[in-house]
Parts: structure tokens; C-alpha cells; sequence
């Protein structure tokens, strides 16, 4: 894997997900229950407050991502919350576009199909799967490859982002196969 890139998707866009940090989203569940907690800290609440970039979650309720959380209010309330319940669905996303290298074994890129390694090898190594293969642009891309990881800890994809700009493979060192990351 070279030339490894941040991939922005359309579907990125959309309400379902959520901005967390710089490449990093939030996949909100549909079925995602709320346990929302008064914000009373005055500064806090004031600094929220002064935000203008709410955005629609239903049809009266808004929300904000400040500093990696969010907050939410009512459209008709001056009153600000924080989402206090601990739900297991949380998934952070993120996506990447690379050119595979078929001279460490991996598909040629006009391949639709991503090599299994390395990319399995960075699965296990960041603690994430893989949530979309981007069929359709995998397919028409004769030169990239894309694919999104996931996770339920926010720490393994930020961590994952680190190969973004660096050269992924893996290399033969005696009978084990080791993944290179420079």
C-alpha cells in the first residue's frame, strides 16, 4: 500500500454521520437512545452557546460536536445537553484511498478487490474492521483503492490514521511475515 490517503465519501455528508475530529465520524444509530444531562457550567454553557453550527438530529432537536462530544438542544430551548448514556453502538469511521503494489504481493490496482494483505495484518494491528469497500469506486478506479475501518473506540482510529502518508507492506523475516509501516 502507497501513496496512502484520507478519503472524504459523500456519504459523509449525510445525517447519519457526525464529524468527530479532522477524518474521524461518528456513525450515529438510528436507534440510538438518549440519556441527556443539563450542561451547568456557565462558561461551558456559554461557549456552546455561541456556536452556529447546530445541526438537525430530528425534527426539533439539534445538535453540536465541541472539543469531541456532543451536545444537544431543543429549537425552542436556550437549555444545552450532554448525552450521558454510555451506548455500546458508538462507531467511529474513517476512510482511506491507497494504490496497492503488486510487487509485494498485493492485487494490481485495476483489481476491484483489495488485497487481504496487508490490509488484514493493519486490521489486527489497530484493533478495527473494515466497513465498506467502496465496491462501485474499488470498481471504476483503476488506479486506487478505497476502504473505511471501523471501530468502537475512537483511540484505534485515530491511531490507524497514523499510515496515512506512509508505506504499508509486509515483508518476509525468516518463516513469520512482518507488517512494515515507514
Amino acid at each position: 500500500m502507497k501513496n496512502i490517503r484520507n478519503y472524504h465519501p459523500q456519504k459523509y455528508d449525510e445525517k447519519e454521520y457526525i464529524k468527530i475530529k479532522e477524518n474521524i465520524y461518528e456513525k450515529t444509530n438510528p436507534n440510538e437512545s438518549l440519556s441527556l444531562k443539563e450542561i451547568t457550567d456557565s462558561s461551558l454553557l456559554k461557549e456552546i452557546q455561541s456556536l452556529d453550527n447546530w445541526k438537525n438530529i430530528e425534527e426539533d432537536l439539534l445538535y453540536i460536536v465541541y472539543n469531541g462530544k456532543k451536545y444537544y438542544k431543543d429549537i425552542d430551548d436556550e437549555a444545552i445537553y450532554e448525552n450521558q448514556s454510555k451506548d455500546n453502538d458508538t462507531l467511529y469511521v474513517t476512510s482511506i484511498m491507497f494504490e496497492q503494489e503488486p510487487e509485494y504481493d498485493e492485487n494490481d490496482p485495476s483489481s476491484p478487490y483489495i488485497s487481504q494483505y496487508p490490509l488484514e495484518d493493519i486490521l489486527d494491528k489497530y484493533s478495527c474492521y473494515c466497513m465498506d469497500d467502496y465496491a462501485i469506486e474499488n470498481k471504476e478506479d483503476l488506479v486506487n483503492s478505497y476502504i473505511e475501518f471501523a471501530s468502537k473506540d475512537i483511540e484505534d482510529i485515530e491511531k490507524l490514521l497514523e499510515i496515512v502518508g506512509k508505506h504499508v507492506y509486509n515483508k518476509k523475516d525468516g518463516e513469520y511475515v512482518k507488517l512494515i509501516i515507514e
